[in-house]
């Protein structure tokens, strides 16, 4: 296995980050985890000593009253009048500082309401003046119940007929109902993090499974999918793990219940007609960082996973970067980033040929490898070759002749064969010339338009050069073409050229599934990139599910311990998912990007167009290939497992883990083991790490049953055999 054959590299760099570990605490500030403190606010102190006053002194409250549920805060100011001493002191119904019965209020007006409803449920929050103790202020508070969460819900599918539910989640109160599809079932109420339910299901398909808490704030929870069927599993928990790993941002119990009964096939044909993604925000406004959480946001929710997930590799094929890629601030434009990501998007499942055409008049690459506003000659002044030189290295054939099997091409001499020469590069820089961005709404047609992203490029045909330009294959462009009849003949001998089957199939393979594919693996997707079999030539579609249905991406979905070669390890942004989704989190991807870049991985910020990582990169000490060990040094290796401590037994901004499901579990250490056995490792942890693992969960006492499992998870989520995707 993979594992195998880099676990003294991955050792030497754990110790690194355990010894870190040891020093700073489980909670060890990385690159994506910052501690923060907090300056003394205004209205904040004791405020001793003597302070002139100018006058009666008042207080005004801000809000003056306010509704808060359970276990959520309120943050009120407190405004002196009459006194140049400002400071307050806080107080709830009287008691400074309030208590765990009526809610905690801080220095700084932040009131926290209590976890369980104080009768009667309305409170007093009350800030009095440092200079006058008979001065204050007061904002009346109405707490209600919380809002349900739903985690997860047991059995992952449920039968026609009569059935009982176990649901796993937080903030659950007596008097809590389960909804069934528009039908309220008879609940029980087990404890704030768990409740069952009876009824009877008549119709098989997907049905949303909710929870309402009571008055006083009944709201219901968002819903949960679950799928009613008499029909047995089509596939096993386990090889639906491993498929869903491959095909999307990471699994989750309920696409993994999904895709067991839907079947590969069943579940592939959803997702490619899956739409694409739409942004929550103004794409003319919208900041680059902004559409980086949103990527995160998108991966964690969205359902077009496969989409999403083959985006996400072409455009590590497919290289712009936002070290470039940045607005204006003084003239706001459409925002490069997201219509470049929303490109992919669209052109995931198309045609190569059609993405090498978005691609190439795209302003977004346009811009990033200098092919906008290139000049035909002028005097001493030649063409950029960028574009010219990276589409054909990196986007499209490689600077070799491949066989269809990937391997390298050699002469009489063994020496690999060049797929093009410096001429080649020229004729393509020439090809490629008086393309500018697209005009600005309301702008006037230019030779160099201004920077805009909202379209594709434009031509100014008289910047075009019109001379006999050599492309690959032999061709050479006749004198006299227009601009779109070079582009077409230019982009048709790179679509045509033989390499770009093997060249972008293996590729996707290595972002998809392993690292180490087999020469026989590559020339099958290569074939089907030449063919389709309905004699379609270059269908991502096809070449997608080819490589996701392949036997040798499935090999090991029947138990059968991993080959040697199998696998690649998690990727930042892969692993940040991964496990995400498996605890059932919520997250509005704020944090994330800060700890992907500590990972190694700046999410469509790339250095360099050569992506984050070398494709061939080797791992040390072995003949296998891992492009993702590039990223796992020593720092970035403390940042992951500092990722995992901030989640467990911290807090990540913006992101809130449902951890409650494994605390439920935890009573029994082995049955807590065994699921998140499955669920991340599917079912192949071996037996040391078992052990060991158990053996600490075991320690931590049974009355601490949190500990417990964020313990557990922290040890499976950390360990070489979960960063390592088999």
């Amino acid at each position: 296995m993979l594992r195998k054959s880099v676990l003294q590299y991955w050792f030497v760099l754990l110790l690194c980050a355990a010894i870190a570990i040891t020093f700073s605490g489980c909670g060890a500030a990385g690159a994506g985890s910052s501690g923060s403190g907090s300056a003394p606010s205004p209205g904040a102190g004791d405020g001793g000593g003597t302070t002139p006053t100018t006058g009666a002194i008042t207080i005004a409250m801000n809000p003056s009253s306010a509704t808060v549920r359970a276990g959520s805060s309120q943050k009120f100011v407190a405004t002196v009048n009459g006194s140049t001493n400002t400071s307050v002191t806080w107080s709830v119904n009287g008691t400074a500082g309030g208590n765990k019965t009526l809610g905690t209020v801080g220095t700084d007006g932040t009131y926290t309401a209590p976890a369980t409803l104080p009768s009667p449920n309305s409170v007093t929050i009350q800030a009095t003046s440092a200079a006058d103790s008979t001065a204050s202020g007061s904002a009346a508070v109405t707490i209600q119940n919380p809002i349900a969460v739903v985690n997860i819900v047991n059995p992952t599918t449920i039968p026609t007929g009569a059935f009982t539910l176990t649901i796993y989640g937080s903030k659950f109160v007596q008097g809590a109902q389960v909804i069934f599809g528009g039908t309220t079932l008879t609940t029980t109420y087990v404890s704030a993090t768990q409740l069952t339910a009876t009824g009877t299901a008549s119709q098989t398909g997907s049905v949303a499974i909710s929870v309402v808490n009571p008055d006083p704030g009944s709201a219901s929870s968002i819903a949960y999918q679950e799928t009613v069927s008499n029909t047995a599993p089509v596939v096993s928990y386990d090889a639906a793990v491993r498929f869903l790993e491959q095909s999307t941002f990471g699994p989750s119990p309920q696409l993994i219940a999904h895709l067991q009964q839907a079947g590969f096939q069943g579940f592939l044909n959803e997702q490619f007609s899956a739409a694409v993604s739409t942004l929550p925000y103004d794409i003319t406004t919208a900041s680059n960082a902004t559409v980086q959480n949103n990527f995160y946001l998108n991966a964690l929710s969205g359902q077009n996973q496969l989409r999403q997930r083959v985006a996400f590799a072409l455009g590590q094929i497919f290289v712009v970067s936002g070290v470039k890629i940045t607005q204006d601030g003084t003239n706001p434009s459409t925002n490069g980033l997201a219509t470049w990501q929303q490109m992919l998007e669209q052109d995931a499942f198309a045609n190569y040929s059609t993405l090498l055409k978005d691609v190439t008049l795209s302003p977004v690459m346009g811009h990033y490898l200098d092919m906008v506003n290139n000049d035909k000659p002028s005097g001493s002044n030649n063409p950029n070759e960028n574009y010219a030189r990276e589409v054909l290295q990196l986007f499209s054939i490689g600077l070799y002749q491949l066989n269809p099997d990937g391997s390298l091409q050699t002469d009489s001499s063994g020496n690999p064969i060049p797929t093009y020469d410096q001429d080649v590069i020229e004729g393509f820089a020439h090809l490629f010339t008086g393309w500018t961005y697209p005009t600005k709404p309301g702008g006037t047609p230019q030779k160099h338009n201004p920077q805009y992203y909202g379209g594709p490029m434009v031509i100014w045909e008289s910047n075009h050069d019109t001379g006999a330009k050599e492309l690959l294959n032999g061709i050479t462009t006749p004198a006299g073409q227009n601009s779109s009849q070079d582009l077409d003949a230019g982009l048709s001998s790179i679509f045509n050229h033989p390499n770009v089957g093997p060249f972008i199939g293996k590729q996707l393979i290595l972002h998809l599934v392993k690292s180490n594919p087999s020469p026989a693996y590559v020339q099958r997707i290569a074939a089907v990139f030449a063919d389709d079999g309905t004699g379609v030539r270059g269908n991502l579609q096809a070449v997608v599910q080819a490589i996701l249905l392949d036997p040798e991406a499935r090999a090991g979905d029947d138990g059968t311990p991993p080959t040697v070669d199998a696998g690649r390890l998690r990727e930042p942004a892969l692993y940040i998912t991964n496990v995400l989704r498996g605890v059932g989190a919520q997250s509005d991807g704020t944090r994330l990007v800060g700890y992907g870049s500590g990972m190694g991985q700046n999410i469509l910020f790339p250095d360099t167009v050569f992506n984050y990582f070398h494709p061939e990169y080797q791992i040390p000490g072995t003949s296998y290939t891992g492009p993702e060990f590039e990223l796992l040094g020593p720092a970035f290796a403390i940042t992951r497992a500092n990722f995992v401590s901030d989640l467990t037994f911290s807090s990540i901004g913006g992101t809130s883990a449902g951890l409650d499901y494994w605390t439920a579990l935890a009573a029994d250490p082995n049955q807590l083991l065994d699921t998140l056995n499955q669920l991340f490792l599917h079912g192949q942890m071996s037996s040391d790490v078992h052990d060991s693992i158990l053996t600490a969960v075991t320690a931590v006492p049974a009355t601490q049953p949190d500990v417990r499992a964020k313990q557990a998870l922290y040890l499976v989520l950390t360990a070489p055999q979960y960063q390592v995707a088999q």
